[in-house]
């Protein structure tokens, strides 16, 4: 996309000129094409350097539907903003509802997730950064003086101005969710570092007086207890075993080893709100004596 050609709009005496951007396709990467626009009192002509879905679109509609041209080229012009713009709300949606289903992989810190997310933000951004003047544009062509634009026309392009303010909204809303989950996924991700951390130092403890009494015994001393006897070394493996044992008992109690009994289920949210009955309401009524 040529950053400096965004969407504007110049009027001379014949005919409006207007750069309009649709969506379009790059591999599998999303990206927006410009559509040059020429709107005149008995023509309308786009040039694009790549096939737009919402003409293509616009032009099956007028061919089947003759009344969508009765305010002329100007009404078909404004026909076509709507259908580029309704063509960035379907974008939109398909955002939000990848958005809703990444909430699962945040929570369990998913490998893929910093992937995906950086890939919807990439393209959120991509057609933010045309939408915003785009919307601009069409707020200025909507209240443009003279009788290049008829009555039509105008409701037309208030329509689609409507639609691109609804596509900005979504993609704002889509873009603090995604903020949103980044955080609760660094929030996992530091509490599963914690949990290993946490697991780390528990093992290092159990282990820590089980290395002292194999250090002890291994200094090759005499008479150290036992170390004489053929079963001697039986008696120094139990009774490490049992320290170990001990101890982990110890941090299990305390809660800093193994899982609690009782785990707390995840509540309902908001969804028994909605369904509860209304309260009836009692309105007071104040008698004023005179």
């Amino acid at each position: 996309m040529d950053v400096e050609q965004l969407p504007k709009f110049e009027q001379t005496e014949n005919h409006l000129f207007v750069i309009l951007h649709g969506l379009s396709l790059d591999g599998e990467r999303l990206d927006t094409i410009e559509i040059d626009c020429f709107v005149s009192d008995d023509h309308l002509l786009t040039l694009h350097q790549a096939p737009v879905p919402g003409i293509d679109w616009l032009w099956q509609k007028v061919t089947k539907n003759p009344h969508l041209t009765t305010g002329g080229p100007s009404e078909v012009f404004g026909h076509l903003c709507e259908a580029i713009g309704r063509r960035f709300l379907s974008v939109a949606d398909e955002l939000e509802r990848q958005v809703d289903g990444l909430g699962d992989d945040a929570l369990a810190a998913a490998p893929h997730f910093l992937a995906e997310v950086q890939l919807l933000r990439r393209e959120e951004a991509t057609i933010r950064k045309v939408l915003t003047p785009q919307m601009r544009m069409l707020t200025q062509l909507s209240r443009l003086p003279g009788d290049q634009l008829n009555d039509r026309a105008r409701r037309q392009l208030v329509d689609a101005y409507d639609v691109h303010n609804q596509v900005l909204a979504s993609l704002a809303t889509s873009r603090q969710l995604l903020s949103d989950m980044l955080d609760t996924y660094r929030g996992a991700v530091a509490e599963r570092q914690g949990r290993a951390a946490n697991l780390l130092t528990v093992y290092a403890a159990i282990v820590l007086p089980m290395t002292l009494i194999a250090g002890w015994y291994g200094m090759n001393t005499e008479n150290l207890p036992a170390a004489d006897r053929e079963w001697g070394w039986m008696v120094v493996s139990v009774v490490m075993l049992v320290v170990g044992l001990i101890s982990w008992l110890w941090f299990a109690k305390l809660g800093i080893a193994g899982q609690p009994r009782l785990i707390k289920p995840i509540g309902k949210g908001l969804a028994a709100a909605a369904r509860a009955p209304l309260r009836p309401v009692t309105m007071l009524r104040r008698d004023h004596h005179r």
